[in-house]
Parts: C-alpha cells; sequence; structure tokens
C-alpha cells in the first residue's frame, strides 16, 4: 500500500498520534503502556530527514486510543480521521439511563429550536461574527447529542418491545 493520501492527510494524523501520546502521559508512559522503547513511541509522529514518518501500527492505535476513550475522552487519532473526511464523533448517551423516548425526542425538538433561534439571530445582519459562530456550534453539538439520545432511547424502547 502506497502513499496515496495527500501530505497533509499524513501530517494530521502524526499530529493527532502526536497528542493521543500527550494524552496518555506522554512519550514515557506510553512507552511502559504498551512495553516498548520511547524512542520508537517518539518515531510515530516525528519527521525524518526525509520527511517520512513512520506510522503507529494499528493494534497500537487501538490500544492507546481505548486507554483515552475509557477516560471519557474522544480518541484524537479517530477524531483526525473523521474531520479529514467530514464525519462528526458523537458519544452515545449511556443506554442504561432508562430515558422515555417521549423525553428524549421533546428534548431534542427544544435544543432544535434553540439552535434555529440562534442561528436566525446570527445571520440577521448577513454576517457571522466569531461569537456568533462558536455559539452556532455549540447549540448544533447540543442538537447531535440529543439527536443521539433520542436515537438510543427510541432503539431501547424498540428492544424492550420485542
Amino acid at each position: 500500500m502506497g502513499n496515496h493520501l495527500h501530505t497533509d492527510v499524513y501530517l494530521r494524523v502524526a499530529a493527532a498520534t502526536k497528542s493521543a501520546v500527550k494524552a496518555i502521559g506522554g512519550a514515557y508512559s506510553a512507552g511502559e503502556l504498551l512495553s516498548i522503547p520511547r524512542q520508537n513511541i517518539e518515531r510515530w509522529y516525528r519527521r525524518s530527514e526525509n520527511c517520512d514518518v513512520r506510522w503507529i501500527p494499528l493494534n497500537r492505535i487501538v490500544e492507546v486510543e481505548s486507554e483515552i476513550a475509557s477516560d471519557g475522552e474522544v480518541p484524537p487519532i479517530t477524531r483526525a480521521l473523521a474531520d479529514i473526511y467530514g464525519f462528526d464523533l458523537v458519544r452515545r448517551p449511556d443506554a442504561a439511563s432508562g430515558r422515555s423516548p417521549i423525553c428524549a425526542v421533546g428534548s431534542l425538538m427544544k435544543q432544535a429550536g434553540a439552535a434555529c433561534e440562534t442561528i436566525t439571530e446570527a445571520i440577521a445582519d448577513g454576517e457571522i461574527d466569531a461569537d456568533e459562530k462558536q455559539q452556532c456550534i455549540a447549540d448544533l453539538q447540543k442538537v447531535i447529542h440529543a439527536a443521539s439520545e433520542a436515537l438510543g432511547s427510541l432503539a431501547g424502547a424498540e428492544a424492550e418491545s420485542d
């Protein structure tokens, strides 16, 4: 398999790898966790003289990102790949929450209404300033989370009725 992706993709993944290693305590801690030398870990995100990066093996990605995800954080390498290809990562709500589907859908509608209001106000003058942009993003993320909760609640209710 050759290097068929744009250089920026590789650089973003290398930067995400460095973030992942930092999130579990740095190269030394990662080395202890993975039972490999620190120098090998640093090669996963450092460019060599000929601008090559030695890539983190898939099994190591799984080990590192599992450690991060178990702490409730979004895994950086997975997030980078999702961002590159236009996907959003949404943490699923606890399936055992027992929230009623009607309440979950009601919450989704409330969040969607609030986001519509925020966006309508932001674009009223024909421009979106930095603060408005951040508020729109925050409100849309709440909608995505509420939609995920509603889907989980509806799917759980469907499983219970089977």
